[in-house]
This record gives C-alpha cells, structure tokens and sequence, in this order.
C-alpha cells in the first residue's frame, strides 16, 4: 500500500490544495491482511477456473474497487486518472486547450461558446459552430468531454479542428494554450434595475461567483477594489448553482469580505479539528449573498459566514447541504480514488452537511416538472407539489403547497387550461404539464424574484439608516 498510494489532494467539491505523504503503516492491521489474502485467493480462483467471456485481470481489479465504493457516499469515487484529472481541471479553472465551451447537439457537439481571449476567438470559433472532425478523423457521436479530451494537449502543439458553420464547413489549426476561465462575472446594478435612482445605484454592486476555482481570489480582487474606490455600501453576491471548489480559495474569499474569526472548522474521523480563519479587520460592504438549492460545498460555508458573521442576510433557497470534504489518491499510473475524509461545519460550528444553509429571506423558484404522469382530484404523490408550486409562482391561488390535489390545485389548473386553450377538465396532462414548464421557463427569463428580494432587503436597509 505504502508504494501505491503517491499523493493526496482535498476535494469537496471542498478541494484544497494539498499534497501530503500518507502513512500505510497507520491504517495496516491484522483483519485489513486477513482481508487482502483473501481478495488474493478469490482473484486467482476466478483468473484460473472461470469458463464464461473472458475477463482480463485489469477488469477484475476495476470491478473489485468499483464495488468497493458501491458501499460509500456519492462522493467517494473511484477514476481513471483521465477521469480524476478531468475532475481536478473542472474545478482549478485552468487546462491546456483552445478555450470553448461544448455541448451536446444531437449527433455532434457544437460550441455553446468561446472564452474571451483564448485561442478559439483568436481562431475565429464562433457560438454554434459544430465540431465536425478532430485531426482528421469524425467527431460523430462524441461526448463534449469525449471531444474534450481529443482537443486538449500539450501547450503550444496544434490541433487540425473541422466545423461546420451552417452550410459552410471550415478547417483550421489551433495552437494550444493554458486558458483560464474566469470564476467571476458582474453586471451595473442600473443595467439589472433601470429604473432605480442613480444615486442609490451607487452604492450597490452586483457580483456573480460561477465556481470556487483556485483564481476566484485573484478574480474578484480588482472588482472589491474597485467598488471600494466608488464608495459602494452595498454588495449582492450570487452564489446561486455554484457547486463549490477550493476550499484555500473560499478562505482566501471570505479573507475579502467576512470580518475577523473562523470561516469553517474541519473535523475528521478521530474528532481531530482544524479551524480557517480571516483575518480581515473591518468588512468592507453589507453583503446580500443569493442561493438556491444548487449552492453547494465550499459556496455553502461562505453563505454560512456571511449569516454567522453578522456581516449580511442570504435570500432564497435552502443550500444543497455538502458538508463534506473528500481527498484524492493517486493509487497507480493508471487509477485515483476521490474518498470522504472529514466533515466540515460553519463559522459557529453549525453542521452542513444533509442540512444546507437556510435563508434569511426565503424565495423559492420552482423545479420544472420531469414526470410525465398525469395528475387527478384527490392525487396524493410529490408530483403534485411540483405543480402547486408552479402555478403559486405564476400567481394562481392554491392553498399551502403540499402533495394532495385537492379542489383548490383543481381550479388552478382549470384557469391555466382556459387562458393557455388547453382542454379545460382540470386534469393536469401532458399537454398542461409541458405548458407549466414553458411558462415557468418564460416568467423566470422575465423576472428574477430572488435578485429583486435581495435588492428590496438592500432599499430597506437604506431607508433605515
């Protein structure tokens, strides 16, 4: 085990950057060599006597593990190194590429677009562009990771890509770079509320964190400085879909925005616990911090320190609720393990993990609705919630939203069937429950009601001081 096992890093998706020795010896013990020598023995008994397809002794290791981490979390997982290395590279915010954004088009994979600055807009790549051959050979019926990894290289080597741009196809050699995705986008507060006063417009910024990748510091550093020089008071920070990252770049964050004190503890199988700390002064803004069900991970302990800090409020949905840290092994050339080492709490010592963090403010956005099955009078299933909650955000009136469909829900169909010239029975059916999703689809595209609650909380907030 001691040869095997390389290096260390921690994820979470709470993924620090660390690599530290591991000593084999401290888990070693007389039932773990008991257990080996009988791995051993039932391995050779099957290489030796079995009559059925063939199974290589690789196959066999693979299965052996994989069911291994069958009885684990979700998170613990065990890769490829290909695999592991993807993983990693999603959440460092860097890899060697062109620098585009794929997404599966039917048969083929398209650029849904290309970074600023990277070596597919140098290349002329544009949105929508269809990846039609990769060196030469059909790029028909590849994933975009599949895709990914043919394009992906050594930097400053080229690769021969085809696309298809309508009716016109093009080949062009793109040489390879280290292309960094930023973590962070903005937008003018006035841009998102037109119609608010120059002045308090002022003193409120609008920053969106995609990813706790290891630049997001680096990343937000120039716009925190900015807003200081401007004199913003105020800023909302959406952490809305980030499914977190580094845990040393949330810390590195929270060193910006959270006053002085923990940021999270970490706390191991032996009770062992380390603290993150920030060290900051004086916070330099009120912070309204955005999040919804899909705020995960790392992004979770910084609306935790937000709240817990007193330095702001959240707005929105209960949080995924990974309090969880995992450690990547590199236990061959060939393979990686991602497993669960340690469980992280909040600033105040609060568990996250299978519980999220709550919202100072709650508003909820509906899930579109993914089951087919029609729904009648007197239906008692979770189906039935979904739709509830839907036809509450579109404005139609129905009591508290549960899992019976009951005559008020029926009504509330009947008035939706009317006004979209659906069959009016009050049976939500397929053709209503396609209806709802688009409806849904058009009024959020229309109406961001978490981002309007946050900056109510923000003119609130003005109007008491």
């Amino acid at each position: 085990m001691k040869n095997i096992i390389s290096k260390m890093m921690v994820i979470g998706l709470v993924l620090a950057m660390l690599i530290v020795p591991v000593n084999a010896d401290s888990v070693a013990s007389k039932n773990i060599e008991l257990r080996g020598e009988q791995f051993k023995a039932l391995f050779k008994l099957i290489r030796d006597n079995y009559v059925g397809e063939e199974v290589t002794d690789e196959k066999l290791f693979k299965a052996a593990i994989d069911g291994m981490f069958d009885e684990l979390d979700p998170y613990s997982t065990f890769y490829t190194k290909k695999e592991a290395n993807t993983l990693i590279e999603s959440v460092s915010g860097e890899f060697v590429g062109i620098g585009a954004v794929m997404v599966q088009d039917g048969d083929w994979v398209k650029v849904l677009y290309p970074i600023p600055k990277s070596p597919a807009i140098r290349a002329g790549v544009k949105a929508e562009d269809l990846v039609i051959a990769i060196n030469g050979k059909s790029a028909k019926n590849l994933t975009p990771t599949e895709a990914a990894n043919k394009i992906k290289g050594k930097e400053g080597t080229k690769v021969s890509i085809t696309f298809r741009r309508g009716e016109m196809e093009y080949t062009v050699d793109i040489k390879r770079a280290l292309v960094k995705i930023s973590a962070v986008e903005t937008e003018e507060i006035k841009d998102l509320f037109p119609k608010l006063d120059k002045e308090i417009a002022k003193k409120i910024n609008y920053i969106r964190i995609n990813s706790i990748n290891k630049n997001v510091a680096e990343d937000i550093e120039p716009y925190i400085e900015d807003a200081k020089k401007q004199g913003v008071k105020y800023l909302i920070l959406d952490l809305r879909d980030n499914l977190g990252g580094y845990v040393d770049s949330g810390v590195a964050l929270c060193n910006m925005l959270i006053p002085k004190g923990p940021v999270l503890h970490f706390v191991n199988k032996e009770g062992r616990k380390i603290t993150y700390r920030s060290n900051l002064r004086k916070a330099p803004f009120e912070l309204v911090v955005l999040t919804n069900e899909n705020t995960a991970s790392a992004s979770e302990f910084i609306a935790a320190a937000v709240k817990e800090s007193g330095v702001g409020v959240t707005v929105g949905e209960t949080t995924y609720g990974k309090g969880v840290a995992q450690y990547i092994y590199d236990i061959s050339d060939k393979y990686s393990i991602k497993l669960t080492m340690e469980e992280f709490l909040s600033r105040d010592g609060n568990k996250i993990n299978g519980i999220g963090v709550a919202p100072d403010y709650e508003v909820i956005v509906p899930n579109l609705i993914v089951s087919p099955q029609r729904l009648f009078l007197n239906d008692e299933m979770e189906e039935v919630k979904s739709v509830e909650l839907i036809l509450e955000y579109l404005g139609y009136a129905i009591n508290e939203p549960d899992n019976l469909y009951d005559k008020k829900t029926e009504k509330a169909v009947t008035e939706f069937q009317k006004k979209m010239r659906l069959r009016v029975y009050g049976v939500s059916d397929h053709p209503t429950l396609k209806a709802l999703n688009t409806k849904l689809t058009e009024s959020i595209k229309e109406k961001d009601i978490q981002l309007e609650k946050a900056l109510h909380v923000i003119l609130s907030k003005i109007n008491e001081n």
